[in-house]
Order: structure tokens, then sequence, then C-alpha cells
């Protein structure tokens, strides 16, 4: 019984003793908050003004700023992927993969917009953002025009205007068709299993995955608002944002040409070549793509558009 009731003070004695210690460890603790935050009054009580600063020939805290070194972020460009040239004889005239790389932020706008974001960009029902087949096709078509001209005009005669309308099927009948779908984050295959994915998770984990979610992985979103002349600073309620595709991102999908022929694909390698823009806010440094046509991973449109300028007329 003693045994036993000595063991209990001494387990008594033992919890006491640390009882003592957290609370002196507390105590002292709570005085050292107390110092650190006495000194850091009495320091802004002493640290003197901007305007006092300026008086005196101290430099202002704007100035010390300017002064501090910062690591500015340079971004690498965008690297194109290097495909091999196919050999010429190779080449078919049915279809060809069409690679289009964002090689700066892409607005391809969806026409649509919430309370968070001013300007949306194309996307499916899964979040993936696409590039509009109907909407290329109408590009390819501007490019060709312009190409068009330039040859007229350096007096290469590439192709006429009734074959590149043909092609287009614009005001003429015509056996071609030119089918261009709306082109992927991936291969057709490959977008289908993607988008099957990601709406497995948005159905069964509603709380974890949206598309809002999925579409932030491809996208960003960048701010601008406009400047009053008269006052020289923002003009109220004119922040805005719009939702960019993110540079680097490359676009691809199976461009079908039925009845085509050599001369038909060279005009669009032509045109391909040529077009370097597309989506809005151009003129501020947004839209600039590159386009490339493969047939089994091996490039076409580079050999196609060589033959045209060394011969001069397809």
């Amino acid at each position: 019984m003693a045994k036993k009731k000595n063991a209990k003070e001494a387990r008594e004695n033992k919890k006491k003793e640390l009882l003592v210690k957290h609370a002196e460890s507390r105590r002292q603790q709570m005085e050292m908050n107390q110092q650190k935050q006495q000194k850091q009054q009495a320091a802004q009580r002493l640290a003197p003004s901007e305007s006092n600063a300026a008086d005196d020939g101290m430099p202002t805290l704007e100035e010390q700023l300017k002064r501090v070194p910062r690591n500015v972020q340079s971004f690498p460009p965008v690297r194109l992927p290097e495909h091999p040239l196919v050999k010429s004889k190779e080449i078919r005239f049915d279809e060809f993969t069409l690679e289009v790389t964002a090689l700066s932020p892409l607005h391809l706008g969806s026409g649509r917009a919430d309370v968070n974001v001013d300007a949306e960009v194309v996307h499916d029902r899964a979040g993936l953002p696409y590039f509009p087949g109907k909407r290329l096709k109408g590009l390819i078509y501007e490019s060709a025009l312009e190409v068009l001209e330039m040859s007229e005009l350096a007096g290469l005669n590439l192709f006429t205007e009734e074959e590149m309308e043909e092609l287009f099927q614009h005001n003429v009948q015509s056996d071609t068709q030119l089918t261009i779908p709306n082109l992927q984050l991936a291969s057709e295959e490959a977008a289908r299993q993607m988008e099957e994915d990601w709406l497995y998770l948005q159905q069964h984990y509603p709380d974890l995955v949206s598309a809002q979610d999925v579409l932030s992985l491809y996208t960003s979103l960048r701010y601008q608002t406009m400047i009053d002349r008269e006052t020289g600073t923002a003009a109220e309620t004119s922040l805005r944002n719009i939702r960019v595709v993110d540079e680097g991102l490359v676009f691809c999908g199976t461009v079908r040409l039925k009845g085509g022929t050599r001369k038909k694909l060279t005009i669009l390698a032509l045109a391909l070549r040529n077009l370097s823009q597309a989506g809005m806010k151009r003129n501020r440094g947004f839209g600039r793509i590159s386009c490339a046509m493969l047939q089994h991973g091996k490039d076409i449109r580079s050999v196609l558009v060589n033959e045209a300028l060394k011969g001069g007329k397809v």
C-alpha cells in the first residue's frame, strides 16, 4: 500500500512540475512577443514620413523600392516541333493532319460572358478549348487571297482565282470538298478519350473537378483598362478581362480533301504558310500562330511550298 501511495504521489509531483514548466514557458513567450511588438511600434514612430524624407534629402520609400533588385523571369519563345520532310512522290492528296501552334496567347472568342469573365473562349462541355473548324477555314481562305495578290504582284502566278474559289467552293460548282474539323488538343481518338475521362471525373466528383477547373489548366485571364485622357488615371468601370488560350498549346485535326489534286493541296500549303494570326486582340500581341501539314508525322507543307516557289506556277 505504501509503495502504491508513494508512486501516486511521485506521478502527481511530476505532473505539477510539467505544468509549472509549461506555464513558465508560456509566460516567457508572451513577454518576448510583447517586447517585439513594442520595438515595432517604436520603430514606426521614429520612421520619417515620405514627405519629411524628401525634405531631409533622404530617399523616399518609392525611390528605395526602385533600387531593390528584381529577378525578372524571362520566358523562352515557343519552340516548334521539327518534323522530317516527306518525299515528294509519297504525298497523298486526300487528307493530312493539320497542327496549329499558339505562339502567343490566343483568344478564340465564344461570344459568351459571365460575372467573372467578360470574354470567354470556345471550349467543349468538359472544359477543353478547341479551334473552331469553320473559323479556321475562313482564315485559310483569307490567307489564300493574300497569297494570290502577292504572287500576282511578284509575277509568280502561283494559282488563279478560279482555282482558289473551286477549292473553297465559293460561288462555283465543284466536285472538290474541303472538310476542316474542329481542332482539338490531341488526335481525334485521344481527344475523345480525354473528354470522356474529364466528364467522368466531373460527374462522379463534382466537388473536386468542374469544367472551369479543366479550362483553367489550358487558359489564363488577362486584364485591361482604359486611361482617362483628362485625369491620366484609369477610367471608372473600365476594367475588363478576357480569357486566352496559353501559348505553346497545339491544336490538331485531320483535314480531308475529296477530289484533291497536287495543285489544290499546294494552294492550301501556301495559304497555311502565310497564315500567322488568328483570334482577337491581334494588335495587342495576341493570336500569333504557326501551321503545319503532316502525313505520317512528316512535313508536307514545306515540300509543297518550295516546289511551288521554285517552279513559279503549280
